[in-house]
């Protein structure tokens, strides 16, 4: 290597280690931002609270929301609100929500506000209910107590005066914060529970008793903790930025929330975590914060809306912002120091144990290849990186390059797809076209070379794209040819015989006595038992839960579960059952995720590479809680009006039509939450939808109960289906009275028409008969003149055709029998076109209808004239048993033409050529005969028209 080439090699080192420094830790949690687009459409959020039935109600400068995992609902002035500016929300122990807001205090009925007189005019900054339901109402000179009354009305008085900053109640006490102290109401009279155990005077804008019994106070510079059995407040504001606005929120599991100018502190115990817009924070100005029944994170930020944390904390993401050379993450592993080694498409990051990037490798500064398809450990603590184009880079474990092996080290594939040190400390290599090992064993100072593994019933080229050993110290791979097993001394391959949907496999894991695939195609994945089960062939695919059937990567983690990477997220299997998917609705950073991007630490956190980034679960300490999402009915509209969901309307038939709305309350699968429902007395069956909307048109008339459940994605559903009662009214015409008179009249009218139709039927009998004969005669005419048509030339009445040939066929036969000779006669008028195109087709016809007229005049009764076409005649002569006869017929044909035809006031000159044939001597069938008289017809037309021609070139004129 130049001095120049280690200058740049140098400076492209110093340049990503600068790169890694100015990233730092960061690392980020996912949320889903709640704005305009989903209703929401004021963003200065100032109060969040939940309701026992599941809904979301968010207070702003201008409106109060509600949401029920869809859309938002606006309460504002038209809903009963006279001021719109919304500072607190609270529910009482009757269900009833009540808003405090800058013109005073409001409480909803049914699905409008309604104004509540708590003693003073003006601004209400804050209300809270004991479990009495007495309720608290904070306004900026004093706290007013309302009493409920029998009538439900409140009878309000104040009893405490002064700077009054926070109210809440703690183990159904009132606690508020009073004149720079922490007051307890106590006898009717306030009593210093804050000074007196070392709270300092201070603005006290926030209280809260968490989960363990800890009392914490918020003020907008310093943050302050009375633990449970101890005697004084201690300051725990180190960390803790400092906010114009207050507030605290606890869960039940004594994390406590506090909001800041500078994004959200969480503390668990001693522990103070941060979360701003550099770890994925819409915004750092957090206002109010709400943890729901889901557990869910919910808060406000300054505007920029409503923000929800998707999951629970437990997966936190890095990305190319964070300090990862490239977003796309294709291999992952941990070393035993925490130490996180991750391969992109642009290089390799190695992270320290909390994250914070240490050093990354490109090809610039001596990485085999940008793109780090795998990553394995080597058996002194280092390092082997795969990447492509192919190549093999060796590093010591604390990140740095001992050596690097490339296509003349003997790898010869395009990349290098999985890496393995196997028993005998020989590194394999897979790669598209090719399996490698190295000769030798790793060691210290030893060069490597490689040699392509030549396996028994797999034909070069193949893929091998992943490889892993077994407890046993076999080797397992998965490739284009199927299931690979090496065991040090032979091969052997599973296939189709041993239960593989398909030969091309794409990742293979090991574990609960399995050997588990997944298959390059959309086949899902596949376990093959072992030991006792060997021979025991399972198959899962999405219709037994998996999320995809496109399974990338495979992993069990330290618990036996096992976590698939997917196209939709990520899977998890425990105990033979789906436990959970996770995917970007749950705080993965990205549902595609990548190949071999899958790996478990030593202290058990799964990490996922993805195309979007890198992603950490680390199990919260704390069950989750699986909860049934309950359902709603959010409206119910009909034809005329709008229902509530607790009326039982009766329907008139002409508003037979209901729009129905639900919700199942579920935020953390919002967008996963499907619906069963159905409309009893109309239909028994439950359909299932994603739509949160049904239609029902036209319904018939009767008793109807619709019900409606909703079933999140782990197939729980809502224990109580939302129901609604209703009576469609049968039309008058359905009436019982209608339909009496109906049967009556209709009796009274059939015996009139049995009398009517007795008198008519003879009637008809006869109108019938005398229909049938006129119809009867109508027929036998119609007959006739279908006849007529069928046998007749139109034109000229003469035979046609059709008849000419089955005259001639009768001629015959009866000729045969005695032998009787009789003549055919082909007749062709001549110039016959020239007078149609002279004087056009009027006179050809009056032309034809002459010829026939003459030609039946000259002929005898029993023989046969017929046009054949055109000017066409021919004649049989039955009786004409001898040529003169016969010649003598044809001269009269002939002078007949002599004195032409007269038309109109011309006469037109019309000659005709005879051809003659006689039977049997010119033929003896009809084909022969007529061949004859034609030949005959030719011949005179051609010797000089306006004579006659025996065949055989008899002629005559």
């Amino acid at each position: 290597m130049t001095r120049a080439a280690s200058v740049r090699k140098a400076m492209c080192g110093m340049l990503l280690a600068l790169l890694a420094l100015a990233h730092g830790g960061a690392q980020r949690q996912l949320f889903r931002q709640y704005g305009q687009t989903e209703g929401l459409s004021n963003l200065n959020v100032r109060c969040i609270a939940q309701d026992h039935t599941g809904y979301l109600w968010v207070g702003t400068d201008n409106g109060l929301f509600r949401y029920d995992g869809g859309t938002f609902q606006i309460f504002g002035h038209a809903e009963g609100l006279a001021n719109t500016e919304i500072i607190g929300l609270a529910e009482a122990p009757n269900g009833v929500i009540w808003a405090a807001t800058q013109g005073g205090l409001a409480r909803l009925s049914g699905k409008r506000f309604v104004t509540v007189d708590f003693g003073v005019p003006g601004e209400a900054d804050g209300i809270v209910f004991d479990p009495a339901g007495v309720a608290y109402v904070k306004y900026p000179k004093g706290i007013s107590r309302g009493v409920p009354g029998k009538d439900g009305s409140f009878a309000f008085k104040t009893i405490v005066s002064g700077d009054i900053q926070a109210i809440t109640v703690l183990n159904g006490d009132l606690v508020f914060g009073l004149n720079g102290d922490v007051m307890h109401m106590a006898g009717g009279m306030p009593q210093s529970v804050g000074a007196s155990v070392g709270l300092p005077s201070d603005h006290w804008e926030a209280l809260s008793l968490d989960s363990l019994g800890n009392l914490w106070a918020r003020s907008p510079t310093r943050l302050f903790e009375l633990a449970r059995g101890q005697a004084r407040f201690v300051d725990r504001s180190i960390g803790v930025p400092h906010t114009n606005e207050g507030r605290l929120f606890s869960d039940r599991h004594g994390r406590v929330f506090v909001s800041s100018l500078l994004g959200l502190v969480i503390v668990e115990g001693n522990h103070v975590s941060l979360i701003d817009s550099a770890h994925g924070l819409p915004g750092d100005y957090v206002g109010p914060m709400l943890v729901d029944r889901e557990e869910s994170l919910w808060f406000g930020v300054d505007g920029a809306g409503l923000a929800r944390r998707l999951g629970h904390g437990e997966w936190v993401s890095w990305t190319r912002e964070d300090g990862l050379l490239n977003s796309s993450v294709w291999a992952i592993r941990t070393d035993a120091l925490g130490q996180l080694w991750v391969g992109t498409s642009g290089g390799l990051t190695i992270l320290d144990a909390q994250g914070k990037v240490m050093r990354s490798w490109t090809s610039h500064n001596g990485l085999a290849g940008d793109r780090v398809y795998s990553i394995t450990p080597g058996p002194a603590g280092d390092f082997y990186v795969g990447t492509g184009p192919v190549g093999v880079s060796h590093f010591d474990g604390h990140g740095r390059l001992l050596r690097t092996y490339g296509e003349d080290s003997g790898i010869t594939a395009d990349q290098a797809s999985s890496l393995l040190v196997d028993g005998e400390k020989r590194l394999w290599v897979m790669g598209n076209g090719g399996c490698f090992r190295s000769r030798t064993a790793l060691g210290a100072g030893r060069t490597l070379t490689f040699e392509r593994v030549e396996i028994p019933g797999i034909p070069a080229p193949r893929s091998f794209r992943h490889v892993i050993l077994d407890k046993a110290g076999d080797v397992w791979i998965a490739s284009s040819g199927g299931l690979l097993r090496f065991d040090g001394k032979s091969w052997k391959v599973f296939g189709s015989e041993e239960g593989l949907k398909a030969l091309d496999l794409a990742a293979v894991a090991m574990g609960r006595n399995a050997i588990w695939v997944s298959y390059r195609d959309a086949f899902g994945m596949s376990k093959l038992g072992l030991g006792p089960d060997a021979g025991k062939v399972t198959h899962y695919t999405m219709q037994d839960g998996l999320s995809s059937n496109e399974v990338y990567a495979m992993a069990f983690d330290l618990s036996g579960r096992l976590w698939l990477n997917t196209d939709a997220g990520v899977d998890v299997l425990e105990e033979g059952r789906w436990w959970r998917h996770y995917g970007s609705q749950k705080g993965l950073i990205w549902d595609d995720t990548n190949s071999r991007a899958l790996d478990v630490s030593p202290r058990g956190d799964v990490w996922v590479g993805t195309s979007g980034g890198m992603s950490r679960f680390r199990r919260a300490d704390y069950p989750i809680p699986e909860v049934a999402p309950p359902v709603v009915l959010t409206s119910v509209r009909g034809v005329a009006r709008e229902w509530q969901t607790g009326d039982r309307p009766v329907l008139p038939y002409s508003q037979r039509s209901l729009y129905i709305r639900y919700a199942g309350l579920s935020f953390e699968a919002e967008r996963e939450v499907r619906f069963r429902y159905r409309l009893n007395g109309y239909d028994q069956a439950w359909n299932e939808t994603n739509e949160r909307s049904v239609h029902f048109a036209a319904l018939p008339a009767g008793h109807y109960v619709f019900q409606v459940v909703a079933v999140n994605p782990s197939g729980l559903q809502s224990a109580t289906p939302a129901s609604f009662e209703f009576t469609i009214r049968p039309a008058w015409w359905q009436s019982w009275w209608f339909v009496a008179s109906c049967l009556l009249l209709a009796g009274f009218l059939g015996y009139v028409f049995w009398h009517l139709r007795v008198r008519a039927f003879l009637a008809q009998k006869e109108l019938l008969e005398r229909q049938v004969a006129e119809r009867t005669a109508q027929l036998r005419e119609s007959h006739r003149q279908l006849e007529e048509i069928a046998y007749f030339d139109i034109l000229t009445s003469l035979p046609n055709r059709r008849m000419f040939t089955e005259e001639f066929r009768k001629r015959l036969a009866m000729a045969r029998r005695p032998s009787e000779p009789f003549a055919l006669l082909l007749i062709d008028l001549d110039h016959f076109k020239q007078i149609n195109d002279t004087y056009g087709h009027n006179a050809g016809d009056a032309v034809l209808v002459e010829t026939s007229c003459l030609l039946r005049g000259i002929v005898r009764e029993s023989d046969c004239v017929a046009r054949l076409g055109g000017d066409e005649f021919a004649v049989l002569l039955f009786t004409a048993q001898d040529p003169e006869t016969v010649e003598s017929v044809c001269h009269r044909i002939l002078d007949s033409f002599a004195g032409g035809i007269p038309f109109e006031n011309t006469t037109l000159s019309v000659g005709c050529s005879i051809g003659i044939a006689m039977y049997p001597e010119h033929g003896e069938t009809q084909e022969s005969l007529y061949k004859s008289a034609d030949v005959a017809l030719y011949e005179a037309k051609r010797t000089g028209r306006n004579l006659f021609c025996w065949h055989r070139y008899q002629t005559g004129d």
